[in-house]
């Protein structure tokens, strides 16, 4: 079944090598760069995981996308309650005078998780609540929720199928408004609580050995609310997402096992995306023929036609061709790297991907894309590819970044870049190192994301662009039998709001484990912003160390 189902999903609107060439499904990856944002819930437009370990986790939370990760016997259902008390320097994530700024709080959480696996229903979820209550800024309290689902039904095996996935969390609106140490909602101006859904239905069918039919139909949602907390903070410049529902129709038929050297595939797509103040339509067909010179070595051409429809005018007209050329390079199942060029949306576009094995203990992915559309249409499609891993966890299925159940996989994405309610043109590149042996797990993750705004008026001069580039390290280690321990940095820096800011972030935590069923952590988050030259933000800087002491209870 699995050589039947790659996804066709035009809703991220990522041109035809993302839509159009199914090859690319499992490997053309960049993995689990998502982690490198300053703060975990700056994530704003690519697939992402949070900024570090969360602070109730072990180690091996931090990311469940890598190819090493060991299968399990997952529990059929079970769950944790975790109670911790804190110390902020900074309680509601703003420049607040010296005396209001530091506080005490307590922290609580519950989390379920389900894994329920039959041969036609395979359903995992994850659900945390989290509660803060605070000693003497009780407009800094709040709830939380994070959830994850993701399920796969086969109605008629081999032929129709149904994969629903969900998701909830908080999320940061810009990177210049007050923002957390540890990611939880701290202004109902920058944050927003964050749910949505995607639904799936897919018919293949098979022609003999000379091709192969997909046929499917995408519906979901993704919806904003203010939080319950303070009104700290400035009100960011921007105009804040707005609730947005999607639907898409692909159709893709493609070579079958007739094809060896030569392989073709042929596709169709309808996507509909409304939000409350505007709309998008979107076509596309197009055409894919590959070669193989070599065994190791094959040349692919995309030809077709896109066309794109607003209700908002648009600064460029990206309805037009699509042609775009490229090689693949690969050595059996650790090595590939993809090379492409051409235009698309009107644009000159140049993509590409890498994925190396080196040894079974350390493997690179990297990813450089090209898109248009807008975030909301951006975390649906990440939404619609959230899988689950052997291990527990949510991942992205695009792109093997993922994380733990605690804190869960987030589409919303990273870059941390304002969320707002605009169409951009977005290029991105990405790539990540990553190591582990017995004991140790190093990881090394790079990123750049720029944007090009296209819904303002035409101007001679350049589209506004906005841009973020950063960096994240981080080290985790099983001490011991009953002891582990991770610590982690990153710097980023961006352009945006006219001006420039860069954040810095440190996190550290020690875990014990007292019995099969309790633990205690002890963590340590750190993160510094300074900004200049900013329109409609205060340019001044923030910093906030939080402290936890916790004992977590597993059942």
């Amino acid at each position: 079944m699995a050589a039947y189902r790659e996804k066709a999903h035009v809703t991220d609107q990522s041109g035809p090598a993302g839509v159009f060439r199914s090859r690319a499904n499992g490997w053309l990856a960049a993995a689990v760069f998502a982690s490198i944002l300053p703060v975990q819930a700056l994530a704003q437009d690519l697939p992402e995981a949070p900024a570090a370990l969360p602070d109730d986790a072990t180690a091996s939370d931090e990311d469940t996308g890598s190819t090493a990760a060991k299968s399990v016997q997952l529990p059929t259902f079970g769950g944790f309650a975790d109670l911790a008390e804190g110390y902020t320097t900074n309680a509601q994530g703003s420049t607040l005078t010296p005396s209001g700024k530091d506080d005490t709080f307590t922290r609580g959480r519950l989390g379920l998780f389900l894994n329920y696996k039959r041969p036609r229903i395979d359903l995992h979820g994850a659900y945390t609540l989290t509660g803060a209550y605070y000693g003497s800024q009780h407009r800094a309290n709040h709830l939380s929720n994070r959830l994850n689902l993701t399920s796969l039904t086969t109605v008629v095996p081999e032929m129709l199928f149904v994969s629903a996935n969900a998701f909830a969390t908080p999320t940061e609106l810009t990177r210049v408004g007050a923002i957390s140490a540890n990611g939880e909602p701290v202004s109902n101006y920058n944050s927003r609580d964050t749910y949505g859904y995607t639904v799936r239905p897919e018919l293949l069918l098979r022609f003999d050995d000379f091709a192969t039919s997909s046929l499917s139909v995408s519906h979901g949602g993704v919806f904003f609310v203010r939080p319950a907390t303070a009104n700290s903070g400035p009100v960011p410049p921007i105009s804040s997402p707005q609730n947005s529902l999607s639907t898409s129709v692909t159709e893709m038929i493609k070579s079958g096992s007739d094809f060896e050297r030569l392989r073709w595939s042929v596709t169709g797509s309808y996507a509909e995306t409304t939000q409350s103040v505007r709309s998008q339509k979107q076509a596309q067909g197009a055409a894919e023929l590959s070669y193989a010179v070599t065994r190791f070595i094959r040349v692919f051409g995309i030809g077709g036609y896109s066309d794109y429809k607003s209700s908002t005018k648009l600064a460029k007209n990206i309805s037009g061709p699509i042609a775009i050329g490229g090689v693949t390079y690969t050595e059996g199942e650790n090595f590939s790297v993809t090379v492409e060029a051409g235009t698309q949306n009107n644009f000159p576009t140049y993509m590409g991907s890498l994925h190396w094995e080196v040894t079974p203990l350390t493997y690179i992915l990297a990813n450089a894309t090209d898109s248009v559309g807008t975030p909301q249409g951006g975390i649906l499609s990440r939404l619609s590819s959230m899988g689950s891993t052997p291990d527990g966890g949510f991942t992205d299925t695009g792109t093997g970044g993922g994380v733990g159940p605690v804190n869960g996989y987030s589409p919303i994405g990273s870059g941390g870049l304002a969320l707002d309610n605009s169409i951009y043109r977005l290029r991105s590149i990405q790539g990540s190192i990553v190591h582990t042996d017995d004991r140790m797990r190093y990881t090394l993750m790079l990123y750049g994301n720029e944007r090009d705004r296209l819904d303002v008026a035409p101007s001679p001069s350049a589209l506004p662009r906005t841009s973020v580039y950063g960096a994240r390290a981080a080290v985790s280690r099983q001490i011991n039998a009953n002891m582990s321990a991770m610590v982690g940095a990153g710097y980023s820096f961006s352009n945006e709001f006219s001006g420039h800011d860069q954040i810095m972030t440190a996190d550290a935590m020690l875990t014990y484990r007292l019995s099969e069923s309790l633990d205690v952590y002890l963590s340590d988050h750190y993160v510094h912003r300074d900004a200049r030259h900013l329109v409609g933000v205060p340019s001044t800087p923030l910093t906030e160390d939080q402290v936890l002491l916790g004992i977590r209870a597993k059942f």
